[in-house]
């Protein structure tokens, strides 16, 4: 249960109707799927967020594990490099932002304080946010029904898309349609196969790693293994479990591997 929202004081009536314009929007929903794409409509139409995505997840920091988020703008054409390269190294995912979004549900890259970004972070910004065109980050972590998590990703072209008073309608929103959405019917998907068996000890941590969303540099660094060895190796677990991509393979490690309790 999170604390409760505390409220811009540069909020005005016209914040708040915004707010509500977002929440009539999602008021009739009947499931999670309706939910995803009546709530990037809506912060499109309501605060001109274009560049969004909403993803389901078993945790608020396992965005990448949703191989079907609901995309718009840029995010599309960019998704693919942030699940192989930078998703550990989100900005939304450091504990100054992991506070906000317990405390209200929502985190801005203009709420942090610069200090305490750590030097990847820095760097995920730098080149991959900052690269593709984008210059301000916001997330929001909603309750979904069967434990799951709803997180959508914002972005925006200008450093000030969205200013105090819209991080405070937007966490109105998050509170109200985390309560909208646990009286939706509970779509959780059936549980994944368990990996094939047969691996040797080497590829069942390079299998774990992989599925922890580490980079091939990182998992070099972390086993003592050369990078081309850790191709290598991917390759070969790859082939024994018949995953196409390492998408595909954290997920079924994720699937088989005990799940931690979501917070709410």
């Amino acid at each position: 249960m999170r604390c409760a929202v505390t409220v811009s004081p540069d909020m005005q009536p016209r914040d708040y109707e915004r707010a509500l314009t977002v929440l009539d929007r999602c008021a009739a929903i009947d499931s999670v799927e309706c939910l995803q794409e009546e709530f990037l409509e809506a912060l499109g139409s309501a605060y001109g967020c274009v560049h969004t995505a909403f993803f389901r997840t078993d945790a608020f920091t396992r965005t990448h594990a949703d191989p079907a988020p609901v995309m718009n703008g840029r995010i599309p054409g960019i998704i693919d490099e942030y699940r192989d390269r930078w998703f550990a190294d989100d900005v939304m995912f450091t504990p100054d932002s992991m506070a906000r979004i317990r405390r209200a549900g929502v985190s801005a890259l203009s709420q942090l304080e610069p200090r305490r970004v750590p030097p990847t972070a820095s760097v995920y910004l730098d080149r991959f946010v900052f690269r593709a065109g984008l210059e301000s980050v916001c997330a929001l972590d909603l309750d979904l029904p069967g434990g799951e998590r709803g997180v959508v990703g914002i972005f925006g072209e200008t450093r000030d898309h969205l200013g105090a008073a819209d991080l405070g309608g937007l966490a109105i929103v998050v509170r109200q349609l985390s309560a909208i959405a646990g009286r939706l019917p509970s779509t959780v998907p059936p549980p994944r196969p368990a990996p094939a068996v047969g691996l040797s000890p080497r590829l069942a941590e390079i299998a774990e790693l992989v599925g922890r969303g580490l980079t091939n540099a990182r998992i070099a660094r972390q086993t003592g293994l050369t990078l081309d060895t850790v191709k290598k190796y991917i390759g070969q677990v790859l082939a024994h479990t018949g995953c196409s991509n390492r998408t595909e393979l954290a997920l079924l490690v994720a699937g088989h591997r005990p799940q931690a309790p979501a917070h709410g």
